[in-house]
């Protein structure tokens, strides 16, 4: 039980700090509009997260089942974290050079945030909850990645970390609640995070976060040796 306790926060951690689309998305719903609708948003992208989970155990089970002394499962996992990781360093947010500052245009965007603030809704209904919460979901549902990420990561947890099939439901409860967890801590501290992600900060990020999963790749090819 510890090393499934142990593990599953790590992978929580991890996964809560990839840096994408629903990691600023998440930021700027706190910053922009409060930490309540950034919750929400998180709700959607977890519950993304679990029916991609679920399709990706049921798959990841019937190959492994169809290919249980096949070497090749572990090559393909091995080369979707590779994959990502050279993705993630790819498509990372190269730092910006400066530019001069128009005092006309600073104060238009004023204007525009202010007109804004202004148009907010003023509390939290079920109507915005639940859009809010279809936002989430769908940058899930419309991100290939993720399944093919918790495929990989049903591959890696079996062939990797030795979990059965029984011990699957508890390692992901884990991982998931834990990322959850992490998420509620950055979009409460959104504020302060947000004066730390310079353009370079985030770059290096990337390239941190893409550089781990390319040696996680390169280890499970080689796990036996």
């Amino acid at each position: 039980m510890g090393h499934l306790l142990l593990n599953g926060i790590i992978s929580g951690i991890i996964l809560s700090f990839l840096i994408g689309p629903v990691f600023f998305v998440l930021l700027e719903a706190s910053i922009k509009k409060g930490p309540i609708n950034a919750v929400f948003i998180d709700i959607g992208v977890l519950l993304g997260d679990i029916l991609y989970l679920l399709l990706a155990y049921f798959f990841a089970q019937e190959v492994l089942e169809k290919l249980q002394d096949n070497e090749f499962v572990k090559y393909i996992a091995g080369a979707v974290f590779i994959g990502m990781g050279i993705v993630a360093i790819l498509k990372r947010d190269k730092p910006k050079k400066k530019k001069e500052i128009n005092v006309d245009e600073v104060l238009d965007e004023v204007d525009g945030v202010k007109d804004g603030v202004a148009n907010l809704p003023k509390k939290m209904n079920a109507k915005i909850a639940i859009g809010l919460i279809l936002k989430g979901f769908g940058l899930n549902a419309i991100n290939p990645g993720v399944l093919l990420y918790w495929i990989a990561a049903c591959a890696a947890a079996t062939e990797q970390l030795n979990i059965s099939q029984g011990q699957m439901f508890t390692y992901f409860t884990i991982t998931l609640s834990t990322m959850f967890g992490v998420d509620m801590v950055k979009i409460y501290f959104a504020g302060k995070l947000k004066s730390k992600l310079t353009d370079k900060t985030i770059s290096y990020i990337s390239i941190v976060i893409g550089g781990i999963f390319i040696v996680f790749g390169i280890l499970f090819f080689f796990r036996d040796i």
